[in-house]
């Protein structure tokens, strides 16, 4: 069993440099092959601007990060019009996230004060995460409005951060690995170190997210990111740093690497499973592949804000998604690993042979270790001097 002490992680300052995927894949899976342009929707303001601010319970409001539903849009989605016919309740769905450290500039101080955001569900990456929890930040899910909760996949069931998963749940998984374009590289792509090799000098983007490009180069290097030490992490640095300064990489970026990849200027690129997912539908030239070494593998979680105006209802529409019948058609349309058991055995046998949703034992996956708040700060700071351009 899991030690219900939080881990060190969740009291650490907000100083780390994480700026999280600005846009999420959709594959030509979604919708039985339809591919759906994304809406994007006004993002949503603090206080009680939100249409759930008066505490409507046949309502709801959810905050979420881009692609991260069928569309984007209640109108369309499945999920969101099947839950709202078998309960009444409407969801005020708005694909407004387009960061964790954005998204506590916006909205962490109010709810420092125990005052709502006109939310009742917003979705944010472990870390983050765990450190609202340690904040309190978030209210406990309604386990009487949520029975479906016991179909989190194992793995992710009991983590030590939030013993039984009393204030969140997974959203969906995703992994880093490497994009890149077999006939500019000169074949095919099996080692993470090709994001150093001279060749590709100036042709190669990685991340500004410190635990998807440390952990990809700390595994190049022989260091296991899920136990990695902070001197490990400080040398993975370095070895970024230097390259950095030898002109090795076009860009240190978020989620614009799409563009450059797009345009064919990047090469090969550190990237974000769901994202290529969307991309090989109009780039089929571009390939996907978890190195030799492995992945990192991370996760976004459902949480409930203080204040939410309805928790009970954004428990209700957890548990709905978390139906495997539900869950199935969600995540085969985003192109996400679910987090629900029996999701993957309901979805077409296109769906089932993906490797974003349903990838392969190996090579393996790892998620960063988890440091004290000290130790954490260092090396954030590190990498944000490594990484400036």
């Amino acid at each position: 069993m899991a030690s219900s002490t939080p881990d060190p992680e969740i009291l650490a300052a907000f100083a780390q440099h994480t700026s999280r995927r600005r846009f999420l894949g959709m594959s030509g899976l979604a919708l039985g092959g339809l591919a759906l342009g994304p809406t994007f929707l006004a993002a949503c303001s603090s206080g009680s601007s939100s249409n759930n601010a008066s505490g409507d319970s046949k309502s709801i409001t959810m905050l979420n990060w881009p692609l991260y539903i069928e569309n984007d849009d209640p109108e369309t989605s499945p999920t969101l019009k099947g839950f709202t016919d078998a309960t009444g309740i409407k969801v005020n769905y708005q694909a407004s996230i387009d960061g964790n450290e954005s998204f506590n500039t916006k909205y962490a101080d109010t709810l420092d004060k125990g005052k709502g955001i006109g939310a009742d569900l917003v979705v944010l990456t472990t870390w983050n995460a765990a450190a609202y929890i340690g904040a309190n930040r978030l209210q406990a899910l309604d386990s009487s409005a949520f029975p479906n909760k016991s179909n989190i996949v194992t793995k992710l069931a009991n983590p030590n951060w939030d013993p039984g998963r009393k204030y969140s749940v997974p959203w969906a998984i995703g992994q880093t690995g490497i994009a890149y374009y077999p006939d500019k590289v000169g074949g095919e792509i099996t080692d993470v170190n090709a994001i150093f090799d001279p060749k590709f000098k100036g042709k190669v983007t990685i991340l500004d997210e410190l635990r998807d490009t440390v952990g990809l180069t700390m595994l190049g290097m022989g260091f296991n990111p899920t136990t990695g030490t902070k001197a490990q992490m400080l040398e993975a640095i370095a070895r970024i740093g230097q390259a950095r300064d030898a002109g090795q990489f076009k860009k240190v970026t978020g989620n614009s690497y799409t563009e450059d990849l797009e345009l064919g200027d990047t090469w090969l690129a550190v990237a974000w499973s769901g994202d290529i997912a969307s991309l090989q539908a109009s780039n089929p030239d571009l390939a996907w592949v978890i190195p030799n070494q492995g992945g990192m593998q991370w996760v976004d979680n459902a949480v409930i804000p203080v204040g939410a105006a309805n928790p009970k209802g954004a428990s209700e529409f957890l548990n709905y998604v978390y139906t495997p019948e539900v869950a199935a058609g969600l995540y085969e349309a985003i192109s996400y690993q679910s987090p629900v058991k029996g999701a993957v055995e309901l979805m077409s046998a296109e769906a089932q042979a993906s490797p974003f949703i349903n990838p392969p034992a190996t090579p393996p996956l790892y998620e960063f270790n988890v440091l004290s708040a000290d130790d954490i700060e260092e090396v954030s700071r590190a990498f944000t001097a490594a990484t400036e351009q």
